[in-house]
């Protein structure tokens, strides 16, 4: 049986008190690494010990494997529990034994028409929710399914007290000055300005990779199954073992790729959208993040892979998209609520490429334009189909006193915005436009060339 540490049992006796005193529905949140899985199984372990029957659901088989461990290693009452993907439990409603107990996992997904069919027909039972981020593009909460939050520690305190590694984190700055052009008055064109400050790709990967992760288990987030395999192909081109795999790869021959990398018989794994939730290798001490994105979700999920807690180890991070200039880094705190956030304006980027798509996560295959898989719940990015690449921009160590964007609200004065980042967040902040923003730039001469 495992033994909890302090913090799991408190997040046990916590949900456990909260649903005495009859909470319908309670939301456990704690980060990537902390170690859920270990208090799902210690919750269904005193559910069961006490006659009730668990049902558990989440949307991978691959997690219900990992479940199902973590179950028989807890010495769960395996006749008292239904272990099953969201969209079995879906085609076997009013044929599986009725739970007293229902948990569901990874549930920042929760709001899916599946998962929801499942809560509404066992609208009497009780049930927990697990998420390392109940976050969702759409802004959407979750106070229609859970009524409770219970909260663990945050990733600063875990890597404080060893419960995750601690980690360095490769970035660049998101503005590109080289990319400025003048016009014929002397002044820089405002296509010029608006392409310095697209998202785009900095580095050349693999050369970055040597530099700062050489040798390290390394797994690749890319945009997209052409660019994994591109990504792959330069490592092995480089002689470091390297593999790709992605929601077509058949299962053999996904798990024999999976069980490759875990044993170290490969280097680095490239995927696309296959071992960003809930796969779990401590060995692995490096992430690379190969692609611009709009989820907080995916970017929480994708860096902490390699911040599984092994002594002495130090999690390499490499972002070569600029992402934590949007969320932060790993232990930048968040403000978890089941609330709905404040709406922003929808994106006009409408492109589909074909009328169905398969889910990267559960595999289905679903409508292209679906913004949401319906089985599962997996909010579909809609990305860039090519993305440019700078390989000469410089990957720098990111420190932990950076300031996200947010920090940098309309309370502060323009005198004290000292960086074209803070200008930005500002602009953001106030609803400025880019010409606000080259004008502030030019005036504080942060822009080369500028007088």
């Amino acid at each position: 049986m495992y033994n909890l540490y302090d913090y799991q049992q408190r997040l046990v006796d916590k949900a456990r008190l909260s649903l005495s005193k009859g909470s319908k529905g309670v939301l456990i949140v704690a980060p990537p690494g902390s170690g859920k899985s270990i208090v799902i199984a210690e919750i269904a372990r005193l559910a069961t010990q006490k006659n009730g029957h668990v049902l558990f659901f989440v949307h991978r088989q691959e997690l219900v494997n990992q479940i199902r461990e973590s179950f028989e290693k807890q010495s769960v009452d395996m006749k008292h529990t239904t272990i099953m993907t969201v969209g079995k439990v879906v085609n076997r409603l009013g044929k599986l034994p009725k739970p007293t107990l229902i948990i569901c996992d990874e549930s920042q997904h929760s709001k899916a028409k599946t998962y929801m069919k499942i809560f509404n027909y066992y609208n009497d039972i009780p049930r927990l929710g697990f998420s390392g981020s109940p976050w969702r593009m759409s802004g959407e909460g979750f106070d229609d399914v859970y009524n409770d939050m219970v909260i663990g520690p945050d990733v600063e305190w875990l890597i404080k007290n060893h419960r995750l590694a601690p980690y360095k984190y490769y970035s660049v700055t998101t503005f590109n000055d080289a990319k400025l052009k003048k016009s014929s008055t002397g002044d820089y064109t405002n296509n010029s300005i608006t392409e310095a400050m697209k998202p785009n790709l900095y580095g050349d990967i693999v050369k970055t990779w040597k530099e700062k992760a050489s040798g390290k288990r390394t797994i690749v987030y890319a945009h997209d199954i052409k660019h994994s395999k591109k990504i792959a192909k330069a490592f092995k081109d480089a002689g470091i073992p390297a593999m790709h795999a992605d929601s077509k790869t058949p299962k053999i021959e996904r798990d024999c790729i999976m069980s490759k990398f875990r044993s170290g018989a490969i280097t680095v794994l490239c995927n696309v959208s296959l071992v960003d939730e809930g796969f779990s290798v401590n060995e692995c001490e490096c992430c690379i993040v190969a692609r611009p994105t709009k989820s907080l979700v995916f970017n929480i999920q994708a860096s902490m892979r390699c911040m599984r807690y092994v002594p002495g180890k130090i999690g390499i991070i490499i972002d070569h998209a600029a992402n934590y200039t949007r969320f932060g880094l790993p232990n930048t705190p968040h403000k978890w609520t089941l609330k709905d956030r404040e709406k922003k304006k929808k994106s006009t980027n409408t492109a589909v490429e074909t009328p169905i798509k398969q889910c990267a996560f559960c595999f289905a295959v679903i409508p292209a334009q679906s913004k949401n898989c319906p089985l599962c719940g997996h909010e579909v990015e809609v990305v860039q189909t090519e993305i440019k690449v700078d390989e000469k921009a410089r990957i720098e160590k990111i420190e932990s006193n950076f300031k996200l964007q947010a920090d940098y609200i309309v309370t502060k004065k323009i005198s004290e915005l000292k960086s074209y980042e803070e200008l930005k967040a500002y602009a953001k902040a106030r609803g400025y436009k880019q010409g606000w923003i080259y004008f502030q730039a030019k005036n504080k001469g942060l822009i080369k060339g500028a007088k």
